[in-house]
């Protein structure tokens, strides 16, 4: 079986870009596109203005490409650009609520699968509600280590924190969604 390397494929495709190649851009923004739409809504709650900040990322990406340091991660640059885009848009527009999962769930046939799909839609509501009250820092943290393929170390030079802060804010903003859970569970019985 053929093994690609990604970063070797990447670079490929970088170095393509480089040289004006819209082809091999389109080729790298195809690879990212999902996850990185799904960040910066989550970063802004608002899918539209999500897909306005995809747009804005890709033109920085595209200008700023020549500076890329190949021996960075290309995703740690890429969800960093994202961040700092949704992070201005977010100062200029004064948007304080920043995490809305607004997902569609799947439309289900039948009464055990609308019973599963009211529950999942429960614990996602629950999920959203803890995730808008972290605190800013916890929420970043969560997000890029959920949405990018940042170590915990890339996000620790990210976002210019030590990488002891880094992994403490993943730690509190996960043990308050387990929290969250276990209690709305609770409730249930």
């Amino acid at each position: 079986m053929l093994k690609i390397n990604t970063e070797d494929f990447e670079y490929k495709l970088i170095d393509r870009c480089r040289n004006g190649d819209d082809e091999a851009f389109a080729g790298l923004v195809s690879h990212y596109k999902q996850n990185l739409l799904t960040f910066l809504w989550r970063m802004c709650g608002n899918k539209n203005e999500a897909e306005d900040l995809f747009q804005e990322t890709l033109v920085k990406v595209w200008q700023h490409l020549p500076q890329y340091d190949h021996r960075k991660k290309f995703a740690a640059w890429l969800f960093g650009i994202a961040r700092n885009t949704a992070i201005d848009g977010l100062r200029k527009k004064k948007v304080r609520q920043m995490i809305s999962y607004t997902d569609d769930l799947p439309e289900h046939s039948d009464l055990h699968d609308a019973a599963a799909g009211i529950e999942a839609e429960e614990t996602q509501n629950t999920l959203i509600a803890v995730l808008e009250k972290l605190p800013e820092k916890q929420r970043q943290v969560f997000l890029l280590r959920q949405h990018s393929e940042m170590t915990f170390k890339e996000i620790a030079t990210e976002t210019s924190q030590p990488l002891n802060s880094v992994l403490a804010h993943m730690h509190y903003a996960v043990n308050k969604l387990k929290k969250a859970i276990r209690e709305k569970d609770v409730l249930k019985k």
